[in-house]
């Protein structure tokens, strides 16, 4: 049977491959503190000047990228916190659905693929791992 946490049985690297050269948590929490408040300040500007607002979608992407890269790592590094590895399921799942949404994967496997029937969370791993930094 596939384990989402430790990616076996997936065609995804393990989160040690994923994750190789992401930033310690902390630093890519504050990361995306920065990214999350730009993207909102951009939506109320846009909003007080009376205009549509149209998020950049590869930013978007980004940020639901890091948020739910982060998440898993935080709940692989405290697996008894069932908040992180409930963050980190539905974090998963909200990037799948923007990607079939948007047709924007860069892995093998695209976010509808059986491969993530059991889960998401490998898809996050293998996503993360295609951008690279």
């Amino acid at each position: 049977m596939p384990d989402p946490i430790t990616g076996e049985g997936f065609d995804a690297p393990s989160p040690e491959v994923a994750y190789k050269v992401a930033p310690d948590m902390l630093s890519e929490a504050a990361s995306l503190t920065e990214l999350s408040e730009r993207l909102q300040v951009e939506a109320a500007t846009a909003s007080m000047a009376g205009e549509p607002y149209e998020p950049d979608e590869y930013q978007e992407r980004l940020y639901l990228l890091r948020r739910a890269a982060l998440a898993d790592r935080l709940s692989i590094a405290y697996p008894d916190a069932e908040d992180f590895l409930n963050d980190a399921v539905q974090l998963a799942h909200k990037l799948a659905e923007f990607d079939r949404e948007h047709d924007t994967h860069e892995g093998k496997y695209g976010p509808g693929a059986i491969e993530w029937d059991p889960s998401h969370r490998p898809y996050v791993r293998q996503e993360y791992d295609k951008w690279g930094w």
